[in-house]
């Protein structure tokens, strides 16, 4: 048996979380001492994978358990039955496979992140400082820090902030140098400079160049992302209350996408995907207009997150950091902000306000800057806010409970519960592009900017080449008696005669110029940025007019770069299903009529929209047909082209159809139609119970008259041959069709 000094006490991956116990024999009795043992080296062999063979008559020891052995009575004493994760061996031995669920029994209020070998000296000065504060603060208010919920949860937030640290740093990094290619800070005296290390641009009589072209390789990707897509409630079932249903649902998730100004949000989003390779939204409850809202991360490099599997697909918790100043901290949240000088280092202290803060707590201003421009003295001044999300966890299988914990400084302002949310975290994370093994999206420019690089140094050479030559004539003075130093007379001047001397001659001398096939080079770096980000000369607005003439060639060039932002766009509409579901999901918690529009029905089918307009026409004209040849119900035809609400669409086509000042002519065949549906005793298709018989009726026989008046035309036109057959409401009942034929019949038989 090894020599031990402490067990596990839980286990992830195989591997042992360290616990303390004792081995005191006058703590302990020998018999636990030996039954920790006992689980300790079987835990070890478990975790390298050997299996086991426990004997049936085994101790108990304290950490681990196996299941019982369940017999009946009408086997004989000591023979296996029943055995639960075990197999019967002939020589009396089971194998097990331990289960480690019950090592620990947790409380699921308490932090899952373990105590128990956490130094505050390991922490950043600023973290130790603040967390010392903190605790000062709780021992002055006469309570235990570790068991109060502000100390261990800002313990637990500044932990974890720490373990990710290092990755938020390596992204930071990535993500100024992005910003710097998108906007350069730098300027000189020829403008924005993205490049500024580069000798060239230091040194007098050398050429610098710097082709800002960067940002037409992110925005012209994400501004066609971010085109609205053709969006539709899939309903339940094809039963038409199913279909009536879905509709409603359908008006009420575009009225949270205008309320949202979602269009605009997705732009920024896509933008800043593409720019940094990922961001994310945060989906919270407005008490003011009482529908959730949707805000955009737009500085990813202050989001932490939490992932807890190896495929990315699960957060166990999010943590947003940003900056408020002292007077929106005070209005918000009603924390006071005291700014104190030490020496040439300034502290932000946080108080609350209501006077239960026996000591002020320090707090840091390392908050990170705007590399975009410089801070202001006042915007020094703004204190940081965490806003922590963490889960509490419930019965195994159920979701977890999503608390939410917002510090001011080193503060706590709130922590609650969100069951509404359903174990989701409201930060929901976009990528622009998958990078297997990564949670995190590839950047437009990643794979671009050396290309740009190459073709900023290499312009800057060819102007250098141009310069020297152009800059300026070179002479030499030639001849038997041509002196060492050239006389200031023989210096070509303009408007000015030199004079060489006897004997001597004025000659120029003409610079080397090297032939380099420069613009076949600088296509060819045009064409290798064009295989990586697939823009084209159409896309970039370089397409000469023989392309724009032409349809068929845009439409071309158009279908090619669908192919590339296909991927793109099925992460992005995923994620607006994504969206909307949580959304859904949070608006029927706050309102029962929401939740009954809804019914727990958060199902989308997105469809990507047309880029140009012939393929618009093409799609129109293709669902044209289709209704026509009825394989397309006019529903779906208005769902495939963008129509936002089409039971509203028909409820107005009906209203326009029956205007006879709009349409006469079909007004003119519904009253045709009905005539011929009285003749035939059929009731109206549509008409409501307990109506009066005839007024729908009659309303469009009276268009039908009021519309059938004899043509006009010439006067030959007027003869009777020519009228047109008046109404058959118009014309006596003596005088109907058939009428005529039948009373001599019924005469002749009168008279035999």
């Amino acid at each position: 048996m090894a020599k031990m000094r402490r067990i596990p006490r839980a286990f992830q991956d195989t591997k042992g979380v360290p616990g303390q116990y004792t081995t005191d024999p006058a703590v302990a009795p020998p018999e636990q001492i030996r039954a920790i043992g006992r689980a300790y080296d079987k835990a070890k062999r478990i975790g390298r994978g050997e299996q086991l063979f426990t004997p049936l008559s085994v101790g108990k020891p304290i950490v681990a358990q196996l299941d019982g052995v369940s017999t009946s009575a009408s086997n004989a004493p000591g023979s296996v039955s029943q055995t639960k994760n075990q197999r019967v061996r002939r020589s009396g031995s089971v194998k097990t496979s331990v289960s480690f669920r019950n090592l620990v029994m947790r409380d699921p209020s308490v932090s899952l992140i373990p105590n128990v070998g956490l130094n505050i000296d390991e922490l950043p000065l600023s973290y130790k400082t603040a967390l010392q504060m903190l605790q000062t603060k709780v021992r002055l208010m006469e309570n235990d820090p570790e068991n109060s919920e502000e100390f261990v949860r800002f313990r637990e937030l500044l932990q974890r902030r720490t373990d990710q640290e290092s990755e938020q740093a390596r992204l930071r990094s990535m993500f100024r140098r992005f910003d710097n290619l998108y906007h350069p800070t730098t300027m000189t005296l020829g403008g924005a400079d993205h490049w500024p290390e580069d000798p060239g641009a230091r040194l007098a009589g050398r050429a610098h160049i710097s082709v800002n072209v960067h940002p037409a390789y992110v925005n012209i990707p994400a501004s066609l992302q971010a085109v609205r897509p053709v969006i539709n409630y899939v309903p339940s079932n094809t039963d038409p209350e199913s279909r009536q249903l879905a509709a409603e649902r359908e008006r009420l998730f575009f009225r949270w996408w205008e309320e949202n100004d979602f269009d605009l949000l997705l732009e920024d989003a896509c933008m800043l995907k593409a720019l940094y390779g990922h961001t994310a939204a945060k989906i919270y409850w407005d008490p003011y207009l009482q529908i959730p809202r949707i805000s955009i991360v737009e500085a990813p490099e202050n989001l932490y997150l939490g992932y807890g599997s190896s495929d990315f697909r699960r957060i166990d918790w999010s943590l947003y950091v940003y900056g408020l100043s002292a007077q929106a901290a005070k209005e918000e949240f009603g924390i006071d902000v005291v700014p104190v000088h030490h020496g040439t280092s300034t502290f932000l202290y946080t108080t609350s306000s209501t006077h239960d803060d026996p000591l002020a707590s320090v707090y840091r201003n390392n908050l990170e800057k705007n590399p975009q421009r410089n801070r202001s003295q006042y915007e020094l001044q703004q204190v940081e806010v965490y806003d922590y999300w963490y889960k509490k966890p419930t019965e195994p299988g159920k979701p977890p409970i999503v608390c939410n914990a917002i510090f001011v400084g080193n503060t706590m302002v709130k922590n609650e519960e969100h069951p509404e949310y359903e174990g989701v975290l409201p930060y929901l994370p976009l990528v622009n592009q998958r990078i297997p093994g990564s949670p995190y999206g590839k950047p437009e420019l990643y794979d671009v900017e050396q290309l740009l690089r190459e073709k900023d140094e290499r312009m800057s050479a060819q102007a250098q080449m141009i310069h020297s030559t152009v800059g300026g004539q070179m002479w030499q003075l030639v001849g038997a008696e041509a002196p060492d130093e050239v006389p200031a007379n023989a210096i070509p001047k303009p408007n000015r005669i030199a004079t060489p001397g006897p004997g001597n001659e004025i000659r120029n001398i003409t610079p080397f110029i090297p032939e380099f096939q420069v613009e076949d080079y600088n296509r060819r770096i045009d064409r290798e940025i064009a295989v990586v980000t697939g823009l084209n000369d159409l896309l970039l607005g370089l397409a000469p007019t023989s392309v724009l003439g032409s349809s068929r060639a845009i439409a071309s060039l158009v279908a090619n770069y669908e192919a590339r932002l296909a991927p793109k766009r099925k992460i992005l509409y995923s994620w607006i299903k994504q969206v909307w579901e949580v959304t859904g999901k949070l608006w029927s918690e706050k309102d029962r009529d929401v939740e009954f529009i809804l019914g727990g029905e958060y199902r989308l089918d997105i469809v990507p929209p047309e880029l140009t307009p012939r393929d618009t026409l093409e799609l129109a004209q293709t669902a044209i047909n289709l209704v026509q040849n009825r394989i397309w119900s006019a529903d779906r035809a208005m769902d495939r082209v963008g129509v936002e609400d089409p039971e509203g669409e028909k409820d107005v086509i009906r209203e326009e159809q029956t205007d006879a000042t709009l349409n006469p002519a079909s007004v003119l065949t519904m009253g045709n139609l009905v005539a011929v549906f009285r003749q035939l005793g059929v009731a109206l298709p549509g008409q409501e119970q307990g109506a009066a018989p005839g007024d729908a009726a009659s309303q469009s026989m009276n268009a039908s008259r009021t519309l059938n008046a004899p043509p006009t035309g010439t006067e030959a036109m007027n003869s009777p041959e020519q009228q047109a057959n008046p109404p058959a409401e118009s014309v006596p009942a003596n005088a109907q069709p058939g009428v005529a034929m039948a009373e001599p019949q019924v005469a002749t038989q009168e008279n035999a």
